[in-house]
């Protein structure tokens, strides 16, 4: 089946893009590579034939890797102050302002030259030459330094079609990661000190559950890219398996290695609220507390009807009253019940099991569901969950190529009559 070769101009949509319009392919002249532009679609010296060294759009995508960073970092600035602010739908209005404010920022200053020159064209026309350069063709995709891949489409309405498929999806990965973002902003000014929760993440003691944090979850949302790429649905999508064979990373390569631990851990990094394994030992710990302060609380109701003399010579009575003096976990119950030292510390009496039962119920609720406790299984449950939203982000992300591989199928090239034989 014969592939029409590619033009200037050509339109042209990515994996990553979040702007709803196609972009359109030009060439380039990078120091070292193409020198001269002299094959030409009929003759049309704005149409110059593409090659391997023509890796540039005369538009700037807007891409989703920037923005969501930046959104992430708003939407962390919005979490805390909803947390330590009454003014609960004026701050909410405010904050929008700033999200629109930022999508200009980003879209104004991200510049795709500089990732695509770092980039490479693959499936290119290998026995065919334009320029000194091997030629591409409709089928040949671009990769980009920044991740993601971008595809030439030659129909106008088929390509606005794509673009419009990827932005939606691409958006809604974006709302998950700024949402994301305001409960884990919210929930750090709920436990307190933010610079301290910072801190910590970045601590000696707290940096390895941070890279271990980071790690994990790259490690989570590849395996989840692999699952869903080999989707039997797409076996036979040539635009999407020529995709993933394009964007498979070599480990076996160090630099690749490099790049993708820095990417990661720099990303994670630059948004200030990294995953940290913390949460789920944190979880744990509390876990184990809520568990005994619930048995110690059953135990002291089983007393609720016996009075002072029965209190005195009930075993069970007696063996909760020692355990409240001398376990270490229930020494603020001991705190707050126990006798004046001149009394006899071996009594246990009916307002002492009273005042037993009121302190482990406030125990319970702090340690259950209050926002204020930085270690209540509320806070770290939450913080827990929070910890597999990039899945859902990748399930979009993933979404968006799918769309993508769908619609560039339909794409027709019959108005380029300039072909190669496959």
């Amino acid at each position: 089946m014969s592939k029409a070769y590619i033009p200037q101009n050509t339109w042209v949509v990515c994996t990553m893009q979040q702007n709803p319009s196609p972009g359109k392919l030009i060439a380039t002249n990078f120091p070292g590579e193409r020198e001269q532009f002299s094959v030409l679609f009929k003759g049309d010296k704005e149409r110059i034939f593409l090659t391997v060294g023509d890796r540039n759009t005369a538009e700037k995508f807007v891409c989703k890797k920037p923005m969501n960073l930046v959104l992430g970092l708003v939407g962390l600035g919005i979490g805390l102050f909803l947390a330590v602010t009454p003014i609960g739908w004026v701050v909410v209005g405010i904050c929008a302002v700033v999200l629109v404010a930022s999508v200009v920022i980003v879209a104004v200053t991200h510049d795709c030259s500089e990732p695509l020159k770092l980039g490479k064209w693959v499936d290119e026309k290998d026995d065919v030459f334009f320029d000194k350069q091997l030629a591409i063709i409709e089928t040949s995709l671009l990769t980009c330094d920044k991740g993601g891949v971008l595809k030439p489409i030659i129909d106008k309405a088929t390509a606005k079609e794509a673009a419009k498929a990827i932005a939606l999806e691409n958006f809604k990965e974006a709302a998950v990661t700024t949402v994301a973002a305001i409960t884990t902003g919210f929930l750090m000014g709920k436990a307190g000190d933010f610079v301290k929760a910072i801190s910590g993440l970045f601590s000696k003691s707290g940096a390895l559950l941070t890279i271990g944090g980071v790690a994990t979850t790259y490690a989570l949302t590849t395996a989840q890219s692999n699952i869903m790429r080999g989707n039997e649905e797409y076996a036979n999508n040539d635009v999407y398996q020529s995709m993933n064979r394009a964007e498979e990373k070599d480990w076996s390569d160090p630099m690749t290695t490099a790049k993708e631990t820095k990417d990661a851990y720099g990303g994670a990094a630059a948004s200030l609220a990294p995953p940290n394994l913390a949460d789920f030992v944190d979880l744990y710990k509390t876990g184990g507390v809520v568990i005994q302060d619930q048995a110690l609380r059953n135990r002291v109701d089983q007393l609720s009807n016996m009075n002072r003399q029965q209190l005195l010579r009930n075993p069970s009575a007696r063996s909760v009253w020692n355990d409240i003096r001398t376990n270490p976990r229930h020494q603020n119950v001991y705190d707050a019940v126990r006798r004046n030292s001149i009394h006899n510390q071996n009594r246990f009496t009916p307002g002492m099991r009273n005042g037993a039962i009121s302190t482990l119920d406030d125990n319970l609720k702090n340690n259950k569901w209050s926002l204020s406790n930085a270690n209540s299984l509320a806070q770290k449950g939450a913080s827990s969950l929070l910890f597999f939203v990039p899945l859902i982000g990748g399930y979009f992300s993933e979404s968006a190529r799918r769309r993508l591989a769908e619609i560039a199928v339909k794409d027709n090239s019959e108005n380029i009559d300039v072909r190669t034989s496959m």
